[in-house]
């Protein structure tokens, strides 16, 4: 019996993705978008009964959200859905040998607390900085705040990869935390993100450091918008 109730579970989990598939593609990642249990149906070519299991089944794993309207519902994509997609993603890239994978976010300049300056000084980060990144990075961050869910769910994902890993250390006393890296393009100046272990920066933020000083080399502002394209393959 326990076998056949695993066969079972496997194959509704399998159902599950391939309608989480199916409402993304109808653009759910973005938005709410209208959608009945019918014409999931259609799409996936199984019974209406079918589809209305899987999108409950969705609902209570809090991989969508949904609103029922007087002639239908809408439907979108939870941070929680978007992180299971992008697992799945992660695997099909290695199977296939993608190494060039990547994610796009934008957000708007800020000032940050000017800690930057001090820790990308440190030589207890710099020197791993140099090793694993392949450059020294400037004294100082590029704070972006972001605001669009697009943009604030992909900053989520970031969350839920590996990363390229920076080691905490101690120091006159003092324990620095270790840093998650990835690499990234700042509108055509080499950088990377960095994602502190331990860190005062609300998930709306995303910090940015490069070998240059960004904001003179592309001579931006507080409150300009600034687009990051970080790579995760």
């Amino acid at each position: 019996m326990s076998r056949y109730y695993c066969r079972l579970n496997l194959k509704a989990e399998k159902m599950d993705m391939q309608t989480l598939l199916k409402i993304a593609a109808r653009g759910g990642l973005k938005q709410d978008v209208e959608i009945s249990s019918s014409q999931l149906a259609a799409d996936m070519k199984i019974s209406q009964q079918t589809a209305a299991r899987r999108l409950k089944s969705l609902e209570d794993e809090g991989f969508i959200t949904r609103d029922v309207l007087s002639k239908g519902q809408t439907i979108r994509i939870t941070s929680l859905g978007r992180e299971r997609l992008g697992g799945m993603y992660r695997e099909l890239s290695t199977v296939f040998g993608s190494d060039d994978a990547t994610l796009a976010i934008c957000g708007t300049v800020t000032t940050g607390m000017g800690e930057g300056e001090y820790y990308m000084s440190m030589t207890g980060y710099k020197d791993q900085f140099q090793d694993r990144l392949g450059f020294a990075p400037f004294p100082g961050t590029l704070n972006l705040k972001l605001k669009g869910a697009e943009d604030l769910s992909a900053r989520q994902s970031l969350s839920g990869l590996p990363g390229i890993h920076i080691e905490g250390f101690k120091e006159e006393n003092r324990t620095f935390g270790s840093v998650k890296c990835f690499g990234a393009d700042i509108e055509g100046i080499s950088g990377a993100v960095v994602m502190p272990k331990r860190t005062h920066h609300a998930p709306d933020t995303l910090e940015v450091i490069s070998d240059a000083m960004i904001r003179g080399q592309l001579k931006i502002k507080d409150g300009d918008k600034v687009c990051v394209r970080i790579r995760i393959g």
